[in-house]
């Protein structure tokens, strides 16, 4: 299966100002779904911020690196679009926990990784980037809660959405510059103090509050549902970004020390992560390279970052759902946006190793079919078809027949 050593002291885990703020970057993918499925869904928000505590701190012990913890996208937009009740959400957790655990454990990742060459590969690296930015644009154009007012500058009127905008780009452009390492850990501390000055301190009510184990069963009908709704779309989705991009991201940023990230451990972990989450009622997790690449883009190198912020999640989680969510209330959506963005063109530059025309032409096919579908299922699916269609029937000149 795996090992997972509990000696903190090897090089594996660093724990600085630079892992912290590296472990910070992927908050922009995180926040807005959970908190959504927690406003919106009505999921437990203690089992929520315990499931990525826990899974986060696993991930960390297995592979000593920044991998990371997301929720399941595709789900999550599923169930806010449908309104689904939390039974049905942990129903795809379960159905996912045993499609991937089944197919590490059966090792299928050799059989499955024939369909996704490269090419394929560095498609959905660019399709995601293309979601990131979609995402960011989302977050910067959310009319924030409570700044409707505006601010006189000079003499002349800012509506706060655009301060915090440029505000989060100045910080985070300073800091790329001058210590790309502090960049996310100064945009989200310029948040929170904005918001701070803004709105003032939200009220805490911190308490001790265990997860219950088995608070959801699904029957079932609900497990069908579950299966049909949120399962069906999302393991073709999760098994080319969450398995296999994410694996050869870890491979481009860290080389010889990435050999523990095989798609197979990430099918086990990722499955494994699912499994904890589904017996808490806590919201269906993944990897993901684009995770990946917002963790080491800005300053995370060791499994310190997973470990610290899962430590955060999990600790906010054990004092009570509403403390996390007040407190996460006051990263403004806008920073998160502007984090987004930056991560979404630092994953685009993943594609500078592809060559020849039919590289070039397969990633472009998942890139354009996911700006036109919004699906990055569709784009890599119907990529990966091509590739193999063009391998098998391409037409090739024959020599010229000598003459007699």
């Amino acid at each position: 299966m795996w090992k997972a050593s509990l000696d903190l002291k090897k090089p594996g885990f660093r724990f600085n100002l630079s892992e912290f703020s590296g472990a910070l970057a992927d908050l922009g993918v995180m926040l807005p779904l959970v908190l959504a499925l927690i406003s919106l869904n009505g999921m437990d928000a203690t089992a929520a911020f315990v499931g990525i505590g826990l899974a986060y701190i696993l991930t960390a012990l297995v592979y000593r690196l920044p991998i990371p913890v997301q929720p399941l996208k595709s789900v999550a937009a599923l169930a806010l679009a449908l309104g689904l009740p939390p039974v049905i959400i942990v129903a795809g957790a379960i159905w996912n926990a045993a499609a991937f655990l089944s197919m590490g454990l059966a090792g299928v990742d050799r059989w499955v990784q024939k369909a996704f060459p490269k090419a394929v590969v560095r498609g959905i690296q660019l399709g995601l980037a293309w979601l990131l930015f979609k995402s960011a644009w989302k977050l910067v154009n959310v009319p924030p809660k409570g700044w409707e007012s505006e601010l006189v500058l000079f003499g002349q009127t800012v509506a706060w959405l655009w301060l915090l905008v440029g505000g989060a780009v100045i910080v985070l452009l300073l800091f790329v510059f001058l210590r790309h390492d502090l960049a996310a850990l100064a945009a989200v501390v310029f948040g929170i103090v904005i918001s701070s000055i803004h709105l003032g301190l939200p009220p805490l009510s911190i308490h001790l509050a265990l997860p219950k184990l088995l608070p959801l069963v699904p029957d079932w009908r609900q497990l069908w549902q579950g299966f049909v709704l949120l399962a069906l779309p999302q393991i073709p989705l999760s098994l080319g970004n969450s398995i296999y991009a994410t694996a050869d991201a870890a491979r481009q940023y860290f080389g010889e020390k990435a050999s523990s990230v095989t798609e197979r451990k990430l099918m086990l972990t990722m499955g494994f992560n699912d499994a904890i989450t589904a017996l808490i009622g806590g919201i269906p997790l993944c990897h993901g390279c684009g995770g990946l690449t917002a963790h080491y883009r800005l300053g995370a190198r060791t499994g310190g970052a997973p470990l610290m912020i899962g430590i955060l999640f999990l600790t906010l989680g054990l004092a009570g759902g509403g403390a996390s969510m007040s407190l996460f209330g006051l990263i403004p959506f806008q920073v998160l946006g502007v984090l987004l963005a930056y991560v979404g063109g630092q994953h685009m530059l993943l594609a500078r190793d592809l060559r020849g025309l039919r590289e070039w032409l397969i990633a472009l096919l998942v890139l354009t079919l996911t700006i036109w579908t919004s699906n990055l299922a569709i784009g890599f699916i119907s990529a990966a078809v091509f590739y193999h269609l063009w391998g098998r029937f391409s037409f090739r000149r024959e020599p010229p027949t000598a003459a007699l």
